[in-house]
């Protein structure tokens, strides 16, 4: 009988063991998986910010390229058939004098430009410009275009008459040059001369000026 009581107690300490040691395990898994859940929560923020931080260090450190190719060679020029592929400099036409702006902001008179076309012939391209001429000064001012400069370094002369203009009157010069086709106007040369004094050539540099009409 005292051996089967024995037995008995000797049993249900080994289950009481077992169901501790199983506890303790659970207890033990759940520790770990509550340290990984918080590693990985402080980790993965941790790691995102050094990825970014090491971003922003290697683009100070290395620079960007970006618009570089948007730069060299400009759409509107590709679009007429003669892209520039400069670096760092602008391009023929980019800086020149459009319509509205003064030709020769040096004198004390103003002469600003009124009419640029360039127009495409059977066999040559035509440029014509004006330019309203406001004489400011007390004696009468003459003003004429003279040649013209194409970007490829050939030199046009033009048709071109000188116009003179009193003193407090406003008057207009015009100008016209025929170019072969594929040549580009660069810049052109602005004569202009005060009462009885000197001529004086100014070389005036040329905006962009879009080719109108139909190219042979």
């Amino acid at each position: 009988m005292s051996d089967d009581v024995t037995t008995e107690t000797t049993d249900a300490d080994a289950a009481t063991d077992t169901s501790a040691a199983t506890e303790e395990a659970e207890a033990h898994r759940r520790r770990t998986i509550i340290r990984l859940l918080v590693g990985f929560g402080i980790g993965i923020p941790v790691l995102i910010e050094l990825a970014t931080f090491a971003g922003l260090i290697e683009q100070s450190l290395l620079g960007g390229d970006d618009g570089d190719g948007d730069e060299n060679g400009s759409d509107s020029e590709a679009a007429d058939g003669s892209a520039d592929g400069g670096s760092g400099t602008a391009a023929p036409g980019e800086t020149g004098v459009g319509v509205g702006d003064e030709l020769l902001p040096e004198t004390s008179q103003r002469e600003t430009l009124t009419v640029a076309s360039f127009r495409a012939g059977d066999d040559r391209w035509v440029l014509t410009l004006a330019a309203e001429v406001e004489n400011t000064g007390s004696e009468p001012y003459t003003v004429q275009f003279a040649s013209l400069r194409s970007r490829e370094g050939r030199r046009v002369e033009g048709a071109h008459q000188p116009v003179t203009v009193p003193s407090g009157e406003t008057g207009q010069v015009t100008g016209t040059w025929q170019l072969q086709p594929g040549t580009r106007p660069d810049r052109v040369v602005v004569r202009t001369a005060v009462g009885d004094a000197d001529a004086t050539d100014h070389e005036v540099d040329l905006g962009r000026i879009p080719l109108e009409g139909t190219r042979p």
